[in-house]
């Protein structure tokens, strides 16, 4: 039996999908000349680790070294969960022949702000000097903008400097043989301290090298009374040899003091100032007769400090038949004296051990130990180093799943590069080789990773193809893939070759467990499991009825897990049973009868004809007898249901400070954190559908589809975790610009912005790396989201208790029946149709929470691969969620803005319609606002709008009744006249005038748009306009309007150079009219010549009345139409002579250089006609003449507007008040008497009362300024008479 089966699992590995790092810098150690004797020395490959001291500074919190050692190099590499570093990887080269020895440790020196790595080869020892973070980036804080920060290895410049290394010369003694072991200290004033442990006679060498001053070694005696030769005679007597007897396995340095455990499984303690013999030797460890196993899988040592300062001693004893850890603490007694005390032992497996570590974990020192099984597997166990010792094991990461038959070669490239299975740079490595071996074009120019791999397989396959005579082709295929999926297997599990341990020094008061294990390429962290995790994976220690250590699940509870883990572990292929019924897309409620069905049933496939039922009578049994104590098994079900909920409590981060956050900004925020958190919710997602699968199944074989209780919510989570399963693997594509721009687009029409998108976030970024949804939404807006609730919650930052809560809040962000939709959106933010059309698709048929949102999502998709009809529809049904769904309900306004259903509906469609209005889709777009009209109430404010828009796609379309009749309906006049001018503008272009004619609901807008625009253009030329006007007032019998659009068409072709014979047919035309009108109405305004000019000048007089306007008839315009004569009057004055309104733009360049009588002639003109005035006309006619100005509007019946002007033109009077010495003047309140007689009748209104109290108002404080400055005047005269 596997010896971690019979041990309780309570941790797990989490191993991230990190890129293989490529780019290393390289120096090359000093480590002396190669002698013959060191040639072809082989040392195992080690590797370790150290986590920074300091947790609570941003440069070191959550940031560790790992190193391990190759034959000729020893690999350094800096990691942080929290920010990215660069220059992180250092290869420190050694000469050939000088193997690096196999332990190094690392200080940091807080005086000096250095980090020290000691270090040491076969002949030679090394300190390796870098700077600390602190030093590299002093500005460095919680919550920096950047996430990239400067590795220490940056900086080499101190790692050969002469006073950092010292070559032995002691391996040129042919006695002393080579070093095999090393430890290594640094004392606090920067000596270090390097215990060597030779093989064969050579003993212990102690090598001290200062910081300045040369290195000082001192050979340790293995005996402290007995001569060397008559120690060999007692050896000798006893039947051994002394040499083997003493051969030093493992050495340790720490407290002043280095101790080894040598071959009589004895320890031996040196002090490293006080001589070369021994201070104490312990006592045989073991009483075994049997020699130990040779390095590297024989006696070890380890070491750590205890709580009160002693030095706690871990002996590993191995020999053949048996293994065991000896726990001690070496005490330095008041005399002196070293002392070992025996504390425990913990016995072993019969396997071989890697590589041990000392770390913490719940107030206890632990034991980690990595052992290698016969299979070549790795196994990681743990102990407590106290009186309860036993192991626990880590669960293993499950293998990488064999290449399934697919169907495309697009499907399989797609499986070979999912995110998390392997690194782009293997997968490359793999290519290559692949190509050198079948023949492919070695220089193949594929920039493309998956392009390369299809065409390698391709070239393959038409070769292999072309050698068979009747190719199966899919075989073929899957063949081809199977040869390079291999490859990159084979690859994986050599990166993935466990070295080494790495655990904590400084963590004594933390609580939780602390281990990585350093592999080949990369590290993987080891987290303690939930109690649902340890339910299902060590389901024997789940009987017991005590709830203690199991998350307060009863026993019920527990026994339906355990009833699970039991058909989990019987079941040969329950991930292919998952597959078939899950493929079958059965309904909801059919989904526990199907499991039933295939569970009990054979196989119907010609691959599994003749296959036994999944599930035997016998496992029924077996099942049967866990699940039959239960008392309630519907209570113990929904327990069960409720553990598995994905639920965190509600926490308000609006009310935390920016400054109380900024600590948790870049809570595991780098490439290698994201994978860390992405992997912990895959494998928690992973195990917990296995809960799910396993107790459904286990439940229906022994009661029966009829009779599980809450089944239906165990298929919701089964479904749920799948979900979050199916994330992990989702890839998100790049798109390109054009897209992303008209996407950008929509969203601004919806009022929101798009998401970033991390390229490479979660997976190590860039060389090609396939980046999942959950990757990406971790490293964005979900990461930020969940690191401000951990921050609310005041969560520790350590990451081994950081990570269950970061895991947990990000997986509830992603899970979809968690009531929040902050992950749904924010994948429909970042632009992948594809991606969110399988996810609806995914949840559709059982998730009903946020059901209509998805559906939102779903059509904003749809939109983007221009499939205008679908997106429509899943629109439409999107809108039923309006005032349900919050998502829905904060997008079409604001939280506390109160809205009924019809207004909330109406603001929704609003949204929708500019969505389809982007993509052309006119149908759409006009079915959606008739639909918005339908619904609306009828004083809804957006009605207008709504009719706008199916004007405007109608017209767009060419059905030009239905424009014309939703213009009509327009309850908006403003929008009624725009939609009669777009009318113009458009049928005039299509020469289709003739149908808004005939319409006469615009008649009146139609015809005031028409004017406007006629005069816009050139009367002689093609001026459809004119054209409109004339029909439109023939077709409603008005004939001297149409007279008077021909004669004003003719009159402007007078004033147009170039139109005389135009003008003759106008004014043919008008004559025709006038003919044709009533005799009462056959007659038209022609405006009267100007008035001559006062001939004494005396502008404080009005002018003479005008002439009325001239009133011509049928005679009259044939003697015009037969005089031809050119007018050579200037515009104004033609304008005057005209019967229509005043162009105020067109005579602006003449009118605000025009004289007081040009003015007051136009100004009446206006008012007898009801025109508007602009205020610039206005403001020039009062700065040359006020009074002639107020005296017109109040003679044209505005007396508002004048009493206003004369308002102003009192203030101008009173700022003009003459000064002290200047002579009387008089005041200009003759209008001002007038003006307020005249409005006094009318004071009762509203706006004429504003203007009558502001005017007499005035009055009175312009005759007070007057009173006074006239006082003031005569005691300035008095008082100058005096003088």
């Amino acid at each position: 039996m596997d010896f971690l089966e019979t041990i309780p699992v309570a941790f797990k590995e989490i191993s991230p999908n990190h890129n293989i790092p490529e780019k290393w810098k390289e120096i090359v150690l000093n480590t002396g000349g190669t002698h013959s004797t060191l040639q072809d020395i082989k040392l195992p490959q080690k590797a370790g680790g150290y986590w920074y001291r300091d947790s609570q500074k941003a440069n070191t919190r959550n940031r560790f070294i790992y190193w391990q050692t190759t034959s000729d190099a020893i690999e350094l590499s800096e990691a942080s969960l929290d920010v990215n570093l660069s220059s992180s990887n250092l290869r420190c080269k050694v000469a050939p022949g000088t193997p690096p020895l196999n332990n190094l440790t690392v200080y940091e020196r807080t005086a000096t702000q250095e980090v020290v790595i000691l270090g040491a080869t076969v002949s030679s020892v090394h300190r390796l000097v870098f700077p600390h973070p602190e030093t590299l980036d002093r500005k460095a804080t919680f919550g920096s903008p950047s996430n990239v920060s400067t590795s220490i290895f940056h900086d080499t410049s101190a790692v050969n400097n002469p006073n950092n290394y010292y070559i032995l010369t002691q391996y040129s003694n042919p006695n002393t043989g080579v070093a095999h072991s090393c430890a290594s200290m640094l004392r606090d004033n920067g000596e270090a301290v390097f215990v060597l442990a030779f093989g064969g006679d050579g003993g212990l060498l102690l090598v001290k090298l200062p910081t300045t001053g040369s290195a000082v070694t001192t050979f340790l005696k293995r005996e402290s009374t007995v001569p060397r030769f008559l120690s060999g005679i007692t050896g000798a007597l006893r039947g051994k040899s002394s040499a083997e007897s003493v051969e030093p396995y493992g050495v340790v340095a720490a407290r002043g003091a280095a101790v080894a455990l040598c071959g009589d499984a004895c320890l031996r303690a040196w002090l490293l100032d006080e001589g070369a013999a021994p201070a104490a030797v312990s006592a045989p460890l073991s009483h075994t007769h049997h020699k130990p196993k040779p390095p590297p899988h024989g006696h070890m040592l380890q070491n750590t400090i205890g709580s009160d300062g002693s030095v706690i001693l871990v002996a590993y004893l191995s020999f053949p038949n048996e293994c065991e850890f000896v726990v001690l603490k070496m005490v330095n007694e008041s005399t002196g004296a070293l002392k070992f005390t025996e504390i425990c032992r913990i016995f072993g497996p019969q396997l071989d051990l890697l590589d041990y570590a000392i770390g913490y974990g719940d107030g206890n020192h632990v034991i980690w130990a990595l052992w290698s099984q016969p299979d070549g597997d790795a196994v990681i166990t743990s102990s407590n180093a106290g009186a309860e010792a036993r192991w626990r094991g880590v669960a293993a990461g499950a293998r990488a799943p064999p290449l399934p038959a697919l169907g495309s070669h697009q499907q399989y490239r797609d499986r070979l590069l999912a995110p998390g299975l392997f690194p782009p740079a293997l997968v490359s490595k793999a290519l290559t080789i692949y190509r050198r071996t079948w023949g492919g074009a070695e220089g193949a120019a594929e920039g493309e990773l998956g392009e390369a791999c299809a065409a390698a397989v391709q070239a393959r396959l038409r070769s292999l193809a072309a050698r068979a005579a009747a190719p199966d082709h899919a075989h073929l295929m899957h063949k081809c893939w199977s040869d390079l999926y291999s490859w990159c297997m084979q690859y994986m599990e050599g990166l993935q070759k466990p070295l080494g341990l790495m655990v904590s020094q400084h963590a004594e008061g933390e609580a939780g467990w602390w281990c990585a294990v350093v592999r080949r390429s990369g590290v993987s962290l080891v987290r303690e499991l939930e109690p649902v995790e340890r339910l299902m994976l060590s389901p024997d220690d789940a009987l017991p009825a005590d709830r203690n250590g199991w998350g307060g699940l009863s026993a019920g509870a527990r026994r339906v897990v355990a009833a699970g883990a039991a058909w989990e572990r019987g079941a040969a292929g329950a991930a292919e049973l998952e597959r078939r019924l899950f493929a079958c897309a059965a309904p909801q409620h059919r989904l526990l009868p199907r499991l039933l069905h295939l569970l009990l049933a054979p196989p119907h496939d010609q691959q599994h004809a003749h296959a036994a039922p999944i599930l035997t009578p016998q496992q029924i049994d077996e099942l049967s007898s866990i699940l039959e104590p239960i008392k309630d098994l519907q209570s113990a079900v929904l327990e069960l249901n409720d553990a598995l909920r994905l639920d965190v409590p509600e926490i308000d981060t609006s009310k935390s400070d920016d400054e109380d956050n900024v600590e948790y900004e870049n809570l595991f925020a780098s490439d290698l954190g994201v994978a860390i958190v992405t992997e912990s919710i895959r494998q928690m997602a992973e195990i917990r559908s296995r809960v799910v699968r396993g107790a459904l199944a286990a439940l229906g074989a022994a009661r029966g589809a009829g009779g599980v209780p809450g089944a239906g919510h165990c298929a919701v989570h089964w479904q749920a975790y799948r979900a979050l399963l199916w994330l992990r693997a989702a890839t998100i594509t790049p798109k390109t610009a054009g897209s992303s721009e008209s996407f950008r687009l929509k969203l601004n029409a919806l009022g929101v912005e798009a998401a970033e998108r991390a390229g490479g976030g979660g997976g190590g970024g860039g060389g090609g790396a396939a980046v999942s949804a959950m990757q990406a939404y971790a490293a964005g807006a979900g990461g930020r989201r969940a690191r401000a609730q951990l921050a609310a919650a005041r969560a520790p930052a350590h990451w081994h208790q950081a990570l269950p809560l970061m895991a947990y809040h990000l997986a509830h962000q992603l899970w979809a029946v968690s009531g929040g939709f902050e992950f749904g959106w924010w994948l429909a933010s970042i632009n992948q149709p594809r991606l969110v059309q399988s996810y609806v698709n995914m949840l559709e048929p059982w998730c009903e929470w946020n059901a209509c949102s998805r559906q939102f999502i779903l059509g904003l998709s749809l939109l983007e691969l221009e499939d205008a009809e679908g997106a429509y529809t899943a629109l439409c049904r999107a809108a039923k969620g309006v005032s349900t769904e919050p998502f829905l309900r904060r997008l079409v306004a604001a939280p506390e803005r109160r809205l009924t259903q019809h207004q909330a509906l109406v603001l929704y469609y609003m949204k929708v319609i500019k969505l389809f209005e982007i993509h052309d889709a006119g149908a759409c777009v006009v079915r959606l606002a008739e639909t918005a009209i339908s619904i609306a109430d009828k004083d809804d404010p957006n009605l207008p709008m709504f009719q706008w828009v199916v004007f405007k796609w109608h017209l767009a379309g060419g059905r030009v009744q239905r424009a014309l009749s939703a213009a009509a309906a327009n309850p908006a006049p403003s929008a009624r006249a725009s939609a009669a001018a777009t009318l113009l503008t458009t049928l005039a272009a299509r020469r289709q005038l003739g149908a808004l004619v005939s319409c006469g609901a615009l008649a009146d807008e139609a015809e005031r748009a028409a004017a406007a625009r006629a005069k816009l253009h050139d009367a002689h030329a093609h001026n459809p306009y004119y054209d409109f006007l004339y029909a439109l007032h023939l077709s409603r019998h008005h004939y001297r309007k149409a007279a008077a659009v021909m004669y004003e068409r003719a009159a402007r072709c007078a004033a147009e150079r170039g139109g005389g014979a135009a003008r003759r047919r106008w004014l043919a035309a008008a004559l025709t009219c006038l003919r044709l009108a009533r005799p009462e109405h056959a007659f038209l305004a022609r405006p009267p010549p100007a008035a001559p000019l006062p001939a004494d000048g005396d502008s404080a007089q009005p002018p003479e009345p005008a002439t009325p306007l001239q009133v011509i008839g049928p005679e009259e315009l044939a003697a015009e139409l037969r005089e031809e004569d050119p007018d050579s009057l200037d515009p104004v004055q033609q304008a005057l002579l005209r019967s229509e309104n005043i162009d105020f733009d067109l005579l602006y360049s003449r009118l605000k250089d025009a004289d007081a009588e040009t003015l007051l002639a136009v100004t009446k003109k206006a008012l007898s006609a009801g025109q508007f005035l602009p205020r610039w006309f206005l403001l020039r006619f009062m700065e040359v003449e006020a009074r002639w100005c107020v005296r017109a509007l109040l003679g044209g019946g505005r007396a508002a507007e004048a009493g206003a002007l004369c308002c102003e033109a009192l203030r101008a009077a009173a700022a003009a008040l003459p000064p002290a010495r200047a002579g009387p003047r008089a005041a200009p309140l003759a209008l001002a008497d007038l003006l307020l007689a005249e409005l006094r009748p009318h004071a009762d209104r509203p706006p004429v009362q504003q203007v009558y109290e502001e005017l007499k108002n005035l009055v009175d404080e312009y005759m007070n300024l007057v009173v006074r400055t006239s006082n003031d005047m005569k005691l300035q005269m008095n008082y100058a008479m005096v003088n």
